[in-house]
């Protein structure tokens, strides 16, 4: 996949990457045919960015 954003101008960059990608995702989708596979694939990623936030925000605490 990569390796780690380890400074927190590289995990703010790939913050905002995975952001554009939801979006790109979610505005994919057409609200008239969204099924609860589609929502809990959004919900996913949507899990996923909290964590990566979680983990970088501790980083960023330590860093302090």
């Amino acid at each position: 996949m990569g390796k780690a954003a380890q400074h927190p101008s590289q995990q703010f960059h790939y913050i905002k990457n995975r952001i554009q990608m939801l979006n790109q995702v979610v505005s994919s989708m057409d609200a008239e045919d969204v099924d609860i596979k589609d929502f809990n694939r959004v919900l996913e990623m949507i899990e996923q960015l909290q964590v990566k936030m979680s983990r970088f925000k501790k980083d960023w605490e330590q860093e302090s």
